[in-house]
Parts: C-alpha cells; sequence; structure tokens
C-alpha cells in the first residue's frame, strides 16, 4: 500500500468553492448595504387627515365668487401659509391657486387660517398670481382641491356647483328722518 497516495491532499474543489462563498457572501453583504440605506430614511411623512365640506357660496356679485368649507373632522389644517396648504381650483380645464391665507383683516379676501373641528368659514376665490378667477354663473362647476405641499398630497377633492341666481348687492336701508 502507498501511503503518499492515501494521506496526499485533493486540492482541486478547493478554488471553485471558496469562489461559490465568497461570491454569496459579497451579494449578502450587498444587499444589506442596498436594503439600510433604502430603509433608513424612516417612516414619511403623511398629509393632514381631515374631512371638509365645501359648498358653493355667494357669487356673482362685485366679480366675485365664494365658497364655504367646513371642517367636520380630523386633524387641524394650516391655510396661513401657502407653503404648508394650498388651495388649488379647476374651473374650465385652467387651474387656478387660490389664495387662502390668513388676510381676514382686509376687505377683500377673508382667509382660512388654520381650521380645526367645527370651523365654518367663507373663502373668496381670489388667484395667489395675476390671473383673475372667472366669474361664476349659474350650473358652473368648480373642483376645489386642498394639497399639503410638505407631503405633496391630496387632503381634500370636492366639485362644487353654483346654483340659482346670482347674490345682487344689498340694498342700503332708507335713512329715517
Amino acid at each position: 500500500m502507498d501511503f503518499k497516495k492515501l494521506f496526499r491532499n485533493n486540492d482541486k474543489a478547493v478554488s471553485p468553492v471558496i469562489g461559490v462563498i465568497l461570491m454569496v457572501a459579497i451579494t449578502v453583504i450587498l444587499a444589506a448595504a442596498i436594503g439600510s440605506s433604502v430603509f433608513s430614511h424612516g417612516v414619511s411623512k403623511s398629509a393632514p387627515q381631515a374631512n371638509f365640506d365645501i359648498k358653493a357660496g355667494a357669487f356673482g356679485a362685485e366679480d366675485t365668487s365664494k365658497i364655504r368649507v367646513e371642517h367636520l373632522g380630523g386633524e387641524p389644517v394650516h391655510f396661513e401659509d401657502s407653503s404648508i396648504t394650498k388651495v388649488v381650483a379647476v374651473f374650465d380645464g385652467t387651474s387656478y391657486v387660490i389664495d387662502a391665507a390668513d388676510n381676514a383683516g382686509t376687505d377683500e379676501v377673508e382667509g382660512l387660517g388654520t381650521m380645526g373641528v367645527g370651523d365654518v368659514k367663507e373663502l373668496t376665490l381670489k388667484s395667489t398670481d395675476s390671473t383673475k378667477f372667472p366669474e361664476m354663473k349659474s350650473g358652473d362647476t368648480v373642483n376645489i382641491k386642498v394639497i399639503d405641499v410638505q407631503t405633496n398630497q391630496m387632503v381634500c377633492d370636492k366639485n362644487i356647483r353654483f346654483e340659482g341666481t346670482a347674490t345682487p348687492e344689498p340694498e342700503p336701508e332708507p335713512e329715517s328722518t
């Protein structure tokens, strides 16, 4: 019996086995690195969860149209800064960013400010840029969207229809003598 052949190491399969183990190890390390970078950003913020009832208000008077906004439930929504929440009205395929900021001190526009549950406010459909919001007529439909700017998610999306006749200017009361 030849003892040299009996105790001789067979090195032929060592290289492929080590190569496969190294490839599996590299794959696992890469998967862990990619997974940790993707999932380490934490939970993304969500838009405020709120329920609004939006109805048509006065229209046609003084070339303005108004909507009535009621906060029915959910979290408070901040309209005082257009970098937090913005209101977009879509009429006849054209989008208008509505000035919903808290500027109730002016006679022109009453803002929404911060709305909590139970708040009811009236908003004049007035564009924030140079484009003028068109005058509404009976039968016109406007799509109102409330968008949380920080998360770019929609808080509310409602279609409202203006019906009836335009609200006339109130007549001044006669002076008593």
